[in-house]
């Protein structure tokens, strides 16, 4: 009897010692899962998106934006007759009437994924296509940038539409009009 009590201490000691073990081991924090990618969200309100398009033999750049987009999670939607280069009375009309009139829709829509590494994916649907690239993604103290290329003829079937605005502004692109187009989404923190 005189050793029964410190065995039974000691089993329930032991036993008590254990069942907190795995506890521990049953509760592990996220930290030593593996990171999962998370989508991140973004407010229009700090997020511009500009792109640049590119026309005569020397490629000069021509930069916009869209002043009606819309975000709904990572989905977005943009209104292409809102269109803005600067240009509301020479330039943004000519866009809208000999090129995204041209395609098969007047808004192009899209998602986006979450980032991995210094890529993230974006989906564009226009033209009646749909196609999903890896832009750059940087992450840094004052802004996410996210960037990248598409090609209008090769990646959305709108040779159509490209052969419309270069015909309309021949002598302005000297003949060339280019398919690439660069995208650079900013999102200030």
């Amino acid at each position: 009897m005189k050793y029964l009590l410190p065995i039974l201490a000691f089993l329930v000691f032991t036993s008590c010692k254990n069942d907190a073990k795995k506890s521990e081991e049953n509760s592990m924090t996220p930290e030593a899962a593996p990171m999962e990618s998370k989508v991140p969200s973004y407010d229009l309100a700090k997020t511009t998106l500009t792109w640049t398009a590119f026309k005569t033999p020397a490629k000069a750049g021509v930069k916009g934006t869209f002043d009606d987009i819309s975000l709904e999670g990572n989905s977005f939607s943009i209104n292409t007759a809102s269109v803005n280069t600067g240009e509301p009375n020479i330039r943004d009309p000519k866009l809208v009437q000999f090129f995204f009139n041209k395609l098969s829709n007047t808004t192009i829509s899209g998602n986006y994924g979450a980032p991995e590494g210094n890529k993230m994916p974006i989906t564009l649907k226009m033209n009646g296509v749909e196609k999903t690239f890896d832009f750059n993604y940087e992450l840094n103290d004052t802004a996410t940038v996210v960037s990248g290329t598409i090609d209008i003829v090769s990646d959305f079937s709108g040779s159509d539409a490209l052969s419309s605005i270069n015909e309309a502004c021949k002598e302005l692109h000297e003949g060339k009009t280019w398919s690439d187009v660069d995208i650079q989404i900013v999102s200030l923190k």
